[in-house]
């Protein structure tokens, strides 16, 4: 019984051990087992060493950005390969366990199936992976010597094989280790080569752009260049259009001189001509005496009747005013009227004129209705002159509660207005009296008298002129009129009367037909 007990046992217990081995050899690299004896009984203690370093994944590697595809290619090659060596050994354990389940069946003479020894076995493995040993207890039958030779050297063949896969497998993973690290040197060369890559492609774009930029600058000198050419050539052209011109000017200069020296002749010829035109100068001024003598009795021709014509007066009984104008520019707002008897607007200005005293004479006014305050109105006398001094006479009529300024100036002729007289407000429903002096010399150049109204806010303030006259001599002194005299400037107008009697000889002269000349006159 201790023979064939022990065989049976320790049949059992390799069967054990070689599943055992075969369900962790996916799961380890390492493993080993010792064998022992405890009496009567087989006792194998199997080490498996299941550590994170030992395993693998079956899965693929997940690579970093930046390594290069043929080693993964590579490594997957190798994954490969050494799945097919585990699967090749995986089918020569079982071809084994094949052979030792018929041997058994040979040397037992039992029919035990191989799936009950199986199950046995692993319940067996299985009790005692989790504490690292296997105990199988002596078996009942009986085996001869042979038979455990057999087993014997069946088992070293086993152990033998396992041995040489271990050892196969443990170099397969110093080998992967190895792969592996080397794989992680490459990938960390692949990243810095893949980084260099980086900086020379931002370089390369950083020299296109500098490119780009030099040849725009090229691009820009060449066209500075063409134009400056452009330029140039403009300039040679002028330069010999200059140059032309300067043989123009010499030549030119050549044709002056002889200019210059035909003037020479004509100015010899001229003063000969001079001393013939200094004779008749001296009898042209013989003349012009008694010329002038003829004027001075033809202007006091003219003075006597300028004097006969200046005993003037306007009472604004003829539609043609006198002689009166009104401008036509924009020195005035508004004219002045011609009325009779009434204003249009109640409680201001006259109710009868002055020459006639009825509703049936006529005088000159403004009407101030829708007018606005500081709107004016001008009217000018017709040009008066006289040899002596003079005297101008008016009636005013200013009456209203919103009566405004009447002024009155003296215009020399040629010359601008000057203030002599000024009203303002309301003087009462009645016509007023006023006289102005006028100067020998401003007589003597004749003269205007001009009459402004100007209005102030409302519509009573309705203003009227009548009886303008002009006499001769000194104004009258009474009580009730004062005189005012009119200031001018004499210098002016002397210089504009002179400047007025040339432009009258001149006129006079070109209205002579010229005396034609004798053959014999040069």
């Amino acid at each position: 019984m201790a023979s064939s007990d022990r065989v049976a046992a320790y049949l059992l217990c390799a069967f054990a051990v070689v599943l055992s081995l075969a369900q962790t050899s996916s799961s380890s690299n390492e493993c080993s087992f010792m064998r022992s004896h405890k009496g009567e009984q087989c006792v194998y203690n199997i080490h498996l060493n299941q550590d994170s370093d030992c395993s693998r994944s079956r899965g693929r590697r997940h690579f970093k950005p930046g390594y290069r595809d043929d080693d993964e290619e590579i490594y997957d090659e190798k994954i490969d390969s050494m799945e097919k060596n585990f699967s090749v050994m995986k089918d020569q354990h079982e071809q084994r366990l094949k052979d030792l389940e018929g041997t058994v069946r040979e040397l037992l003479g039992k029919d035990v199936s191989f799936a009950s020894l199986v199950k046995s076995s692993a319940q067996l493995a299985a009790g005692s992976v989790g504490q690292g040993k296997v105990e199988v207890s002596r078996g009942s039958g009986r085996v001869d010597s042979s038979m455990l030779d057999r087993l014997h050297a069946e088992f070293d063949k086993l152990r033998t094989a396992l041995r040489q896969k271990t050892e196969q497998l443990f170099d397969t993973q110093v080998k992967v280790n190895e792969t592996e690290k080397m794989l992680e040197k490459s990938q960390l060369n692949v990243f810095k080569v893949s980084q260099d890559l980086l900086h020379a492609e931002n370089r390369v774009a950083i020299m296109e752009r500098e490119r780009a930029i030099l040849k725009n600058q090229l691009k820009d000198r060449s066209y500075k260049l063409g134009v400056s050419s452009g330029k140039a050539s403009e300039c040679e052209v002028k330069l010999s259009e200059q140059q032309e011109q300067q043989l123009t000017l010499i030549r030119s200069e050549n044709v002056l001189t002889e200019e210059l020296m035909t003037c020479e002749l004509r100015l010899n010829m001229t003063k000969e001509e001079l001393v013939t035109l200094e004779k008749r100068h001296k009898e042209m001024k013989s003349r012009h005496s008694r010329v002038k003598q003829v004027l001075s009795i033809r202007e006091n021709e003219l003075i006597d009747c300028y004097a006969a014509k200046t005993q003037t007066f306007c009472g604004f009984e003829d539609p043609n005013l006198c002689g009166f104008t009104q401008p036509n520019d924009t020195s005035d707002f508004f004219d002045w009227n011609w009325g009779e008897g009434s204003t249009p607007s109640r409680y201001t200005g006259p109710s009868a004129d002055h020459t006639c005293g009825t509703e049936q004479g006529h005088f000159m006014y403004i009407e101030a209705s829708a007018k606005g305050r500081n709107k004016n109105a001008i009217i000018y006398s017709p040009l008066y002159r006289g040899l002596k001094q003079q005297c101008v006479e008016f009636y005013y009529h200013m009456n209203g509660r919103h009566i405004g300024t009447l002024n009155v100036y003296a215009k020399a002729r040629g010359a601008s207005l000057a203030s002599v007289w000024r009203a303002y407000g309301n003087q009462g429903d009645l016509w007023s009296h006023a006289r102005l002096a006028i100067p020998k010399e401003l007589a003597r150049a004749g003269y205007q008298i001009v009459f402004e109204g100007i209005t102030e806010n409302g519509y009573q303030g309705d203003m009227a002129i009548d009886d303008v006259s002009v006499s001769d001599g000194p104004c009258a002194t009474d009580e009730g009129t004062q005189t005012v005299l009119v200031q001018f400037n004499a210098t002016d107008i002397v210089r504009d009367g002179k400047k007025f009697a040339r432009n009258i000889k001149r006129l006079r002269l070109s209205r002579i037909p010229r005396r034609k000349k004798k053959t014999g006159d040069k």
